[in-house]
């Protein structure tokens, strides 16, 4: 959900002791990118997340001050009426949902902190209504930003300001987006100086729950149901007079983003559980976090049902090879994926792979080690680095391999390319590979989107280095 070319360079941070900043490695992203139509095509590709793109607000999705990324969701947000005073707000990239009850409005979730604006347009074009109410669904930038704007609206501070409420974890989560606000800049492909730097950067909370929470609003029911599952703050918001259902990021309409090698752990089971509760309810209308709405009731059990099969199936395989005391990449190498996954839409591969949730279950159920002997207590990268470059005969032969396997075996040729590089990577042969071979790597057809953006990181750091040597004034 970050722009993939412009957004934060968090190469800059990885190869920190290269003494690349972050103006140099988002300057060699643009350079790579921009130069190659069909790399640009290729990297662009993934990141509408479910809605519309919007470059602007994805590289500033913290920034509330940015015009340009405020300007580009307004001009791309549409609201949908999905059922009687009931509607879905389509931002770039996320979903509010918004119900008028007789009381005022409830609002779930807010958008990416450039959104604000657009969302309280998109809403006082439906309705002259205090909010009364807003739901955080999790404690996600992209849901839980744009709050600062519907805090400055007239008619809402004048009936006494909303009551927010969330689980009490997302607390939490606003004070982790204090605490490691360098490290989230890396990991999130956004500028550090974008990140919260202080409590009132952030729009907290007012009431907090923990298992379950239902409230009556103007005469309706809202229930606010919590499963840890995209966060371990998560929760969805069920309204049964209505039969509508804000499904946050338990459904995306698509195979979701719980393998994130970036992410904190993720839920596993508990996704599950939350997928089938939701089912049973009977929604007749679906509110997304992102992607489409839904109206068809037999729609959204089966698209529920669907889900949550193919997660059990991911599980009840790691689980199995566990118990079996098989090797953890022998798990994840042997998961098979039947055809009524591979073949359906609402499951197509875009941010991570079936793979990378099998990767994300074994990280729930065991320790960092990933059970090879040397691994438990390694040499140093570089040591290791420098003892293959000699068993190979020197960086040259090294680097004429790797290019040999760009054709044919493209994964050996990136962990030759990462040997030369964590060896010697200040040697232009070296540079040169590295840009090449993780290239090649993002234009592959099996990179989803989360690939592309490591792929993208490192070879921004090696085109750093090349321009650095080209013109060593600037650096």
């Amino acid at each position: 959900m970050s722009d993939p070319v412009t957004g934060g360079s968090p190469a800059a941070l990885e190869h920190g002791d290269l003494g690349l900043d972050v103006a140099e490695c988002t300057d060699a992203r643009i350079d790579i990118v921009l130069g190659d139509p069909d790399l640009m095509a290729r990297v662009a590709a993934g990141g509408a997340f479910g809605g519309e793109y919007s470059r602007p607000a994805a590289q500033a999705m913290f920034n509330r001050h940015s015009a340009e990324a405020v300007a580009d969701v307004r001009a791309k947000t549409r609201i949908v009426e999905l059922a009687p005073r009931s509607w879905l707000v389509r931002l770039p990239i996320v979903n509010s949902a918004v119900f008028e009850t007789d009381a005022g409005l409830v609002v779930c979730d807010t958008g990416m902190a450039p959104g604000g604006p657009a969302l309280l347009e998109a809403i006082r074009s439906v309705s002259d209504a205090p909010i009364h109410t807003i739901v955080y669904s999790h404690g996600h930038v992209d849901h839980a930003y744009g709050t600062w704007a519907l805090m400055e609206d007239p008619a809402t501070m004048a009936a006494g300001g909303p009551q927010i409420v969330a689980h009490r974890k997302v607390a939490d989560r606003f004070d982790t987006y204090l605490r490691l606000r360098g490290s989230l800049a890396r990991y999130m492909n956004q500028p550090p100086h974008h990140l919260p730097a202080s409590r009132d950067d952030l729009v907290w909370p007012t009431v907090t729950f923990d298992d379950r929470l239902e409230l009556e609003i103007g005469g309706e029911a809202l229930h606010l149901v919590h499963h840890p599952a995209e966060t371990d703050d998560q929760c969805y918001a069920w309204m049964p007079d209505r039969g509508a259902l804000y499904s946050a990021d338990y459904y995306q309409g698509f195979l979701p983003n719980l393998g994130n090698g970036k992410r904190l752990q993720r839920g596993t089971d508990d996704w599950v559980i939350a997928l089938r509760e939701m089912a049973d309810l009977g929604p007749t209308v679906l509110f997304p976090g992102h992607g489409e709405g839904i109206t068809d009731p037999e729609l959204i059990r089966s698209e529920f049902t669907l889900l949550a099969d193919a997660l059990e199936h991911i599980i009840d395989h790691v689980i199995d090879g566990l118990n079996r005391r098989m090797r953890k990449d022998l798990i994840v190498d042997t998961l098979d994926w039947p055809d009524r996954f591979a073949d359906h839409p609402t499951l197509n591969v875009q941010y991570v792979t079936p793979r990378d949730i099998a990767r994300m279950v074994i990280k729930r159920w065991t320790g960092w080690w990933d059970d090879i002997p040397s691994h438990w207590a390694p040499a140093p990268l570089t040591e290791q680095a420098a003892t293959i470059v000699a068993l190979a005969g020197g960086i040259d032969p090294l680097v004429e391999r790797a290019r040999s396997l760009l054709d044919t075996d493209l994964p050996q040729a990136c962990h030759l390319a990462d040997w030369a590089w964590y060896a010697e990577p200040h040697h232009p042969d070296v540079q040169q590979l590295v840009v090449d071979a993780y290239r090649d790597r993002i234009m592959d057809p099996s990179s989803n989107t989360q690939d592309i953006l490591v792929y993208l990181d490192h070879a921004a750091a090696a085109r750093a280095l090349q321009r650095r040597a080209e013109d060593p004034a600037d650096s």
